[in-house]
């Protein structure tokens, strides 16, 4: 198969007709990233449980970059889409951060003052907003400014979940906002406005949850000329969506 380089990658696809690359490499941009991984990825190089999905004679391809099956090479991966898009920023320069959340605030309608400084972090732990314990809500991005902290969930095919919390009775969009509502103000003191940001394949994601909820899509936010990596990100979108199995 050809990815969006129209540069040939090895792929297998599981029981349920999911492609898989084999190298998860592949599955990512890594324009403009050095050195090579970096820690974000390796984080995210966990050993899958959904290699049960594909044939006996598939594993050891799957495994063998690695010596073992990630869930960063599946098609599906919502974690690639979020590195390729907001990983590759945060690890660009000042200049070039600061202008694409500029332009991303525009899109999304958030009032913002010229920013100077600014941070994109992806996959942080933030206290649990119902027992404060570590270990809460994983953020699958984030955006802090010196006026605005925004939090984001990030999706692809699924759907927000839910069973959440304490007792098992909120979703993620909730306690994030929670976690906003309740300890914010106290542990960002300098910043005035705080949002969760829902993006997906289509609106919808934080719909109905609250007031600092805002909804977009991949194929918005990747239309950002701003974004570093501008034209191979289109490319990329495209085929990530080409090669997603809708059923």
């Amino acid at each position: 198969m050809k990815n969006w380089n129209q540069q040939e990658v090895e792929i297998l696809r599981s029981k349920g007709g999911v492609i898989a690359l084999a190298n998860p490499y592949d599955n990512l941009l890594t324009t403009g990233v050095e050195p090579w991984p970096p820690s974000e990825i390796v984080q995210k190089l966990y050993q899958s449980r959904q290699v049960k999905a594909f044939a006996e004679d598939q594993k050891k391809i799957l495994q063998k970059y690695n010596g073992y099956y990630s869930d960063l090479q599946s098609i599906h991966s919502e974690d690639a889409i979020t590195w390729s898009v907001f990983g590759t920023v945060a690890h660009s320069i000042d200049g070039i951060r600061n202008k694409f959340i500029s332009e991303l605030f525009q899109l999304l309608g958030i009032k913002a003052e010229s920013i100077k400084s600014s941070e994109i972090f992806l996959w942080r732990r933030i206290p649990h907003p119902d027992t404060l314990v570590s270990g809460g809500p994983e953020i699958d991005f984030g955006i802090l400014t010196e006026n605005t902290l925004l939090l984001g969930e990030a999706k692809w095919k699924s759907s927000v979940s839910t069973a959440q919390g304490k007792n098992k009775v909120k979703n993620q969009i909730q306690l994030r906002v929670e976690f906003l509502q309740k300890y914010a103000n106290k542990l960002y003191p300098g910043v005035t406005q705080f949002l969760v940001l829902g993006v997906g394949l289509n609106n919808g994601v934080t719909e109905n949850y609250s007031v600092q909820c805002i909804d977009t899509t991949w194929q918005d936010i990747c239309g950002l000329a701003s974004h570093p990596n501008h034209d191979e990100l289109l490319k990329y979108l495209a085929w990530k969506i080409e090669n997603t199995n809708n059923g």
